[in-house]
């Protein structure tokens, strides 16, 4: 299982604050599965076509997706996946 936590307008957007998720290999397929569980706000918002998008901020356990291997990250079983909306400032 691998747990999920959501964050800021994502949390608004699904309606809590974490949830569990079936095991999948990679980070771009847990993704399709939280996309169709949440429906199409939440794919329009974290997704770009079939990848996710730049609006968002993805770490695996505390590990940015960008430093990792994006969309084709392995995910392993007891992975902690946090999603936060991009936050911008100046």
């Amino acid at each position: 299982m691998i747990k999920v936590g959501f964050f800021a307008d994502i949390r608004t957007m699904v309606g809590t604050k974490e949830i569990t998720m079936p095991l999948r290999p990679t980070l771009g397929l847990l993704m399709e599965d939280l996309n169709s569980k949440f429906g199409k706000n939440f794919r329009d918002f974290c997704m770009d076509g079939d990848k996710i998008s730049k609006r968002v901020n993805i770490l695996v356990n505390g590990h940015h997706m960008l430093h990792l291997q994006k969309d084709d990250t392995p995910l392993k079983d007891g992975d902690d996946v946090r999603i936060f909306p991009l936050i911008g400032g100046g």
